[in-house]
């Protein structure tokens, strides 16, 4: 339960899940958590979103950034969905390397918990792997 939105910088990965994130909080049912870097959605997204910034928080790496969401729902059992947006910067991870096992890690906790999660991933399509490209949802 776990998708990718996958382009180049500067194709509009970033508006897409405003878009997603705006549209699913209309739905009162719907507890949604977006993981960002650096701030960038303040006063972008519905104040029904829990909004976390990333470098308010010891995070480093694919490891534990998984960890970081396994405590996120950890601690809300009724959250639906999750977004990370730019999962590159969000890891502090700069490329491929680990990235199919995260993915694949994350799709298990997102099966297990009945959470899904999107995120966005500054890449060409072209070069990911044949793993992580059966999670793409979108692409530019």
């Amino acid at each position: 339960m776990i998708e990718a939105i996958v382009g180049l910088k500067g194709v509009g990965k970033t508006a897409t899940i405003l878009d997603q994130i705006t549209t699913l909080s209309d739905n009162d049912e719907n507890n949604i958590v977006c993981i960002e870097y650096g701030k960038r959605f303040d006063g972008r997204i519905p104040f029904r979103v829990r909004l976390v910034d990333i470098e308010e928080y010891p995070v480093q790496g694919y490891g534990e950034l998984l960890a970081f969401i396994a405590g996120i729902i950890a601690k809300d059992f009724d959250i639906s969905h999750i977004f990370v947006d730019s999962v590159y910067k969000v890891a502090k991870e700069a490329g491929l390397e680990g990235l199919e096992e995260f993915m694949a890690r994350l799709d298990e906790l997102s099966k297990k918990w009945d959470v899904k999660v999107i995120v966005s991933i500054s890449e060409d399509p072209n070069n990911l792997p044949e793993s992580v490209a059966g999670y793409v949802s979108y692409h530019e």
